[in-house]
């Protein structure tokens, strides 16, 4: 049987009561969804969010009633993303857009574990890594909005980094070699206001050449376990796959290598364009 996405069994009901107060919780004629339009603050692209549906979409042809329904509310906004539980697989105009996924650390994490890389300590980061951490991070919302050829100008990528360093709650681990700086995890409190669910989320990691970047990351989210362990809570982390006209398989392959390793799949937003689109294409 395929996992259903969220429903009623695992929705939070304060979320689904305020989504029905802000006029967000719709009966489509076939059930019930949450939708909404949304900009990606990056990107700028608009797009018609479905962010929760009962019944829960698990074949393609209810996805694509879903889809003409939101593009019939929103017939402007780019296409639609739609959010489906773990196991879920659509088939086109549907292509995954951000694979989100859930690590239990063990009762005994400590941190120490991964493998031996010489002269490699993870500490916390100091007042003297913040500005590379936020010049890594702006690398990555570069890296991120270029894979779903959506590329975007350093300014406004240093904009979106200097908004995650100014999180509450933000913290970061560096990966030091020499007293230099080879890499950072960067970590944020973040509750999923659709099921309630309390996460540390693995923001992002990135390691420097000429590091050994797969054993210094292993290292690095480790250490990332071991705190979530001490706050009580899953390890959250997310892979971006690539956009409309570019390739998934790079994220699919990330995803599976990271089932193999522990992680699990808690949802997926799938992206399909809006019909008036494809039309005109």
């Amino acid at each position: 049987m395929i996992p259903a996405g969220p429903g009623p069994q695992d929705a939070d009901p304060a979320y689904l009561a305020a989504c029905r107060d802000a006029g967000l919780l719709v009966d489509t004629g076939a059930g019930h969804c949450v939708l909404g339009a949304t900009q990606d603050p990056l990107s700028g692209r608009d797009y018609c969010l479905v962010e929760y549906a009962h019944p829960a979409p698990v074949t393609t042809e209810a996805a694509e009633a879903l889809r003409r329904y939101a593009t019939a509310v929103h017939p402007h906004t780019g296409g639609v993303l739609l959010r489906t539980g773990p196991g879920v697989r659509l088939g086109a105009p549907w292509t995954p857009h951000l694979t989100y996924l859930r690590h239990d650390p063990p009762t005994d994490a400590d941190g120490s574990g991964g493998d031996a890389v010489s002269d490699v300590v993870i500490r916390a980061a100091g007042p003297e890594h913040q500005g590379r951490i936020r010049a890594w991070l702006a690398d990555a919302f570069e890296a991120g909005a270029a894979q779903q050829n959506a590329p975007v100008r350093r300014g406004d990528a240093e904009v979106q980094a200097d908004a995650v360093m100014a999180a509450p709650g933000r913290s970061s681990l560096v990966a030091v070699a020499g007293g230099a700086p080879a890499g950072h995890a960067t970590l944020l409190p973040f509750t999923d206001e659709v099921t309630g669910t309390d996460y540390l989320e693995l923001f992002d990691t990135l390691v420097a050449e000429p590091f050994d970047v797969r054993a210094v990351t292993a290292r690095l989210v480790e250490a990332s376990l071991a705190r979530a362990a001490r706050a009580g809570v899953p390890l959250l982390g997310n892979v971006v796959h690539g956009g409309a006209t570019g390739t998934t398989e790079h994220g699919s392959r990330i995803v599976a290598s990271l089932h193999g390793r522990g992680w699990r799949t808690e949802h997926v937003y799938w992206h399909a364009p809006n019909p008036t689109d494809t039309a005109r294409t």
